[in-house]
């Protein structure tokens, strides 16, 4: 089975980390053992693309995992579409089908259509901790608790091995903030 995942934001966000993280989460840490116990190995794919000026600019970074061989490395309509930006609202809520669900942050995108759409205040929530620089962690993390895509543990470990040294503790708990807040998405407060 293919999953989909599409990271849309603005340059300076940290979509493309957040699409980094994830597909080395799936596909170096997150062997679950499949009902037969036998280890079902994850591949992950993961494809960027962002507008001429690096900050400011378009972001998108796609994820597609797997537990069978993928011949075709592109997200063409996402099972999960994650919204940091009015801008990216605008540009990928049409790459959609009608059970995409939509991971936004309300703060940032005012609009949003019908359907399976999860709101989660990451901005709000890094604000919190005292800079925006970790809402993508918040964003990451709710958007795992909603989709359970990997396990908290692999996307934690595959997170601490990118993001330097000192910033260890801030994002492990922007990342925990993420999950509770995908957990209150889940159960219906934030979500549509």
């Amino acid at each position: 089975m293919e999953t989909g995942i599409r990271f849309t934001g603005f340059g300076g966000q940290g979509v493309i980390l957040m699409g980094i993280v994830l597909a080395r989460a799936a596909a170096l840490h997150d062997q679950p053992a499949g009902v037969d116990g036998k280890v079902k190995r994850k591949s992950a794919i993961q494809t960027q693309s962002y507008g001429p000026s690096a900050r400011g600019g378009h972001s998108k970074c796609d994820v597609k995992i797997s537990t069978e061989d993928m011949h075709y490395p592109f997200v063409e309509i996402p099972d999960y579409l994650v919204i940091m930006s009015r801008q990216a609202y605008t540009k990928y809520i049409h790459d959609v089908k009608p059970d995409t669900k939509i991971v936004l942050d309300p703060d940032l995108v005012h609009d949003a259509p019908e359907g399976h759409v999860y709101r989660i205040r990451a901005t709000r929530g890094a604000e919190e901790l005292g800079t925006r620089v970790v809402a993508n962690v918040i964003m990451l993390g709710a958007m795992r608790e909603i989709s359970n895509i990997v396990s908290y543990e692999a996307l934690e470990k595959a997170m601490l091995e990118i993001v330097p040294d000192a910033t260890f503790d801030l994002n492990k708990k922007a990342l925990n903030i993420g999950s509770k807040l995908g957990k209150e998405a889940i159960h219906g407060k934030g979500k549509d």
